[in-house]
């Protein structure tokens, strides 16, 4: 696997453009590279890490060197022992580059975070204090990341350090605490750590091995790799669509094959014909034995292959080629195209989050969806991301799902997800008729605003409504007490749409 990636001149190129051909399939190697990580044995282990350090040194892309890294994280995984008989000498290279240093320190940080109970104590007494020098690397970069994982490692593993009585230990330990308390506490570290938290925290080696993993939705890193985070559902989808065409295709040329009258007659005299060839030492071109070919097919492969040194077909295939290089030019600026209309789209959405976990009719959810991607709001919040997949669900929310981040909270952690938002800055606003409750149209939305809606019956449970900030109701003129969720969830985020509007 690794000598393919090496050896390559193409995919061996340092210098290539963002989403560009070699970019792309460097990205698609790779990750089928990486889920072949589990086929690795002990006969070729050692030539595979070699291959993946010379990659790792080169100059990489990070759509790219992610998934380098996976790799490796999941080769020291499966072979504990080669961790630190390989990446120690490395971390004492002076020469190395600070880019593949980076990449070190995140697959020995990830190697003493994922490693088995039985070995991780080992590793993180090998693998943790070459680490450490590089916190004061004159490389931004370097710095940063190792501050990062330092701080993972450390505010994961130290409850399970068993600390000992003599006075180098204790002052050991003192100094270790003094510098996860900095790393936890300091403001440039805090607000580092908040940038790359979300891809850090749920990051998990064996997963991102898969293909599930691999093409997985990140709502929170649209960037993340170079393809759509959607590829494997419309992969599906289109697999699903054909189907039935091609049942329908086979069912016709069945029909075809039965109806159309066989010349018995001629088979056999092309069969005599091709066996007079063998005896005589003709050359013939190989075909399945229960396909008979008629006369005219196998005089025209014989001319095609006595024929074979004139050029025709290198022509042919040398025009398939060029014509895939320009479908491959076409796609390269499509790609980029849709993916600067992403960004735009991502940029210009509102901070404005709706949770719907208490929500449970598809039409409901389907609706909501529908209007939170009209309104571009920041994001949905469901209790089952699954109703995504139902055509119920499909066809009320025209592919809106497909546009708008939606995130899974089940409806036993709504609150702890609303108290983290409100520490991450939001107000949690909930839309519900409460004795408190203030009018919609005389209530001020915050900018960054998470409106919580409740049941379609019950409406929000008591025990949420007390960790609410506010509760704003629609103003009713008629006889029926209450909308439709999906009704008066749109007309709240139109009335925060309304407002940002008017700031403006």
């Amino acid at each position: 696997m690794g000598p393919i990636q090496v050896n390559s001149k193409d995919l061996s190129k340092e210098l290539y453009k963002k989403y560009s051909s070699v970019h792309r399939r460097k990205v698609r190697v790779w990750q089928m590279i990486c889920v072949l990580s589990h086929y690795v044995e002990d006969d070729i282990v050692g030539e595979v890490t070699s291959s993946i350090h010379i990659c790792l040194y080169r100059n990489n892309l990070p759509a790219v060197r992610q998934y380098l890294e996976t790799f490796a994280i999941l080769l020291y995984l499966k072979f504990p022992t080669l961790a630190e008989e390989q990446l120690i000498p490395i971390f004492h290279d002076k020469g190395m580059r600070q880019q593949a240093l980076s990449s070190y320190v995140f697959i020995a940080a990830n190697v003493i975070l994922h490693s088995r109970q039985s070995v991780q104590i080992y590793h993180l007494n090998q693998l943790l204090p070459p680490i450490l020098p590089f916190l004061t690397s004159h490389h931004h970069s370097l710095r940063g990341f190792t501050q990062l994982l330092v701080h993972s490692v450390l505010s994961r593993l130290w409850p399970t350090l068993h600390p000992e009585t003599s006075e180098d230990a204790v002052f050991e330990r003192r100094c270790f605490q003094e510098l996860k308390d900095y790393l936890a506490e300091n403001s440039d570290c805090v607000r580092l750590r908040v940038s790359i938290e979300g891809f850090l925290d749920v990051f998990d080696p064996n997963a991102s091995g898969t293909p599930p993993g691999i093409f997985s939705a990140r709502p929170e890193v649209s960037d993340f790799e170079c393809v759509p985070v959607s590829v494997m559902e419309r992969v599906i989808e289109f697999l699903n669509d054909v189907r039935e065409d091609l049942r329908q295709a086979i069912a016709n040329d069945t029909v075809t094959i039965k109806n159309e009258d066989l010349a018995v007659g001629e088979h056999h005299k092309s069969d005599e014909s091709v066996s007079e060839m063998v005896k005589t030492g003709q050359e013939v071109l190989d075909f399945q034995k229960k396909i008979t070919p008629h006369r005219g097919d196998s005089e025209q492969a014989l001319n095609l292959n006595t024929r074979g040194h004139s050029g025709v077909g290198d022509e042919y295939i040398s025009r398939i080629i060029s014509e895939m290089e320009e479908d491959d030019q076409v796609f390269d600026l499509a790609l980029e195209a849709r993916l600067h209309a992403a960004e735009t789209i991502k940029q210009s959405r509102q901070e404005l989050i709706v949770v719907a976990s208490l929500v449970e009719r598809i039409p409901n959810l389907a609706g909501l969806t529908r209007t939170c991607e009209v309104f571009r709001a920041a994001g949905l919040v469901v209790a089952d991301k699954s109703v995504l997949q139902d055509k119920q669900f499909r066809l009320i929310s025209v592919t809106a799902e497909k546009w708008l981040p939606v995130t899974e909270v089940p409806v036993d952690s709504v609150k702890a997800y609303l108290e983290r938002k409100r520490g991450d800055g939001y107000s949690v606003i909930g839309l519900e008729q409460t004795a408190n409750s203030m009018p919609l149209d005389r209530f001020g939305f915050p900018d960054r605003t998470v409106l919580v809606l409740g049941r379609e019956k019950e409406g929000i449970p008591v025990d949420i409504i007390h960790i609410l900030d506010a509760c704003v109701e629609i103003p009713q003129l008629g006889v029926v007490r209450s909308l439709n969720v999906h009704v008066s969830g749109a007309i709240a985020v139109w009335e925060y749409t309304r407002q940002q509007r008017n700031q403006r």
